[in-house]
């Protein structure tokens, strides 16, 4: 049994959604540790390999096996992908604000928006950028709402900590550069 070569194919298969080391021990049947240490070899190893077209990185808990950045010229010439921003800026608002509060109500959010989030919250839903993750106990008893691991692939972050910092008594969030992370940097 070629383990690297299992881990290698499940990272593979795993996509965007990327794969977190308990589902690989599943299949593996190795300790967590060892697990760890194979996919620090096999990044070290795509790292090192000019003639590698992959790189190895890990956002929030899960691992991805992504395309080296540099050759995202050459891919994007045979895939004419054109995608749209889907984060409008009321929905990139929105989001900040469940980012730096979570987990939120929506009711908060609309609070500090200023006016009704429903669409904005019901677009990153839809997006899988934020869940649902029930009720408050407070009166109304507004949704909830937390950031998702699609949110920390997007981003490009470990976690929540790594956010840009901001004022906390400003509720204005029109200039915070929320894009900072560049997903292709060095592993933080």
């Amino acid at each position: 049994m070629n383990v690297k070569s299992i881990i290698e194919s499940i990272l593979y298969i795993s996509g965007n959604d990327g794969v977190d080391v308990s589902d690989i021990k599943k299949v593996v049947n190795l300790p967590t540790e060892e697990i760890r240490q194979l996919i620090k070899s096999m990044k070290q190893h795509y790292e090192q390999n000019p003639d590698s077209g992959f790189v190895i990185k890990i956002y929030g808990s899960h691992f991805y096996l992504l395309t080296k950045p540099e050759n995202k010229e050459f891919i994007g010439k045979l895939i004419d992908v054109r995608l749209k921003n889907p984060l409008t800026p009321a929905v990139m608002e929105t989001l900040a604000i469940i980012a730096y509060n979570n987990p939120c109500t929506g009711v908060k959010v609309d609070e500090i928006r200023g006016t009704s989030s429903e669409n904005a919250l019901k677009r990153l839903e839809n997006l899988d950028l934020v869940k649902n993750t029930g009720r408050a106990s407070t009166p109304g008893r507004p949704y909830i709402y937390e950031i998702t691991q699609k949110f920390f692939n997007l981003f490009g972050i470990k976690s929540l900590s790594e956010l840009p910092k901001i004022n906390q008594d400003s509720k204005n969030i029109e200039d915070l550069d929320f894009f900072n992370a560049n997903r292709f940097d060095e592993e933080k």
